[in-house]
């Protein structure tokens, strides 16, 4: 499957706004819950941040850089990941934990593993710039589903009507 950089890094960044959506949702689901509430608007925020990031890196390559090859496998894989359709998942979230799963789910797919390749190799400058990115729009992202994976586990919450 051919394609180019700029392809890539265009699928990429629908995939973060198809998180956006997700997040978005599930906010205005659980805003009944101020802590939870958070966490998704915490997500939310991280999907906000790591699209710019990448309209950013698109924005900085050249042109004949954005019509370079893409890795054909990881052309492949972001592909699959534009599969998800978050409004069919909003309408099947009903309590915390089905909010809880799907997001586990989202953030299992290779979004993030994509997102992860694109810093690499079309962002980051050297390798301490590189962990540092990854550690801020990464780990601390999944952080956030750390702790909602513990509000999950302490309540059992239900959408708002």
């Amino acid at each position: 499957m051919g394609g180019t950089v700029e392809e890539l890094i265009t699928a990429a960044i629908a995939a973060e706004e198809k998180a956006y959506t997700f997040y978005a949702g599930v906010l205005r689901k659980f805003q009944h819950v101020p802590r939870v509430a958070a966490i998704w608007r915490d997500l939310m925020e991280d999907e906000e941040e790591q699209r710019r990031l990448l309209e950013k890196a698109r924005a900085n390559l050249t042109p004949k850089e954005l019509q370079a090859p893409a890795d054909p496998d990881v052309l492949y894989r972001i592909k699959g990941v534009l599969h998800f359709s978050p409004e069919n998942s909003l309408q099947a979230v009903r309590n915390l934990e089905d909010a809880y799963a799907v997001a586990l789910d989202l953030e299992n797919s290779e979004v993030n593993a994509i997102f992860e390749f694109i810093l690499d190799k079309y962002v980051a400058a050297d390798e301490e710039e590189r962990k540092h990115m990854v550690d801020v729009y990464l780990r601390d992202h999944i952080r956030r589903l750390q702790d909602l994976q513990e509000e999950v586990q302490r309540q059992n919450v239900q959408v708002a009507d």
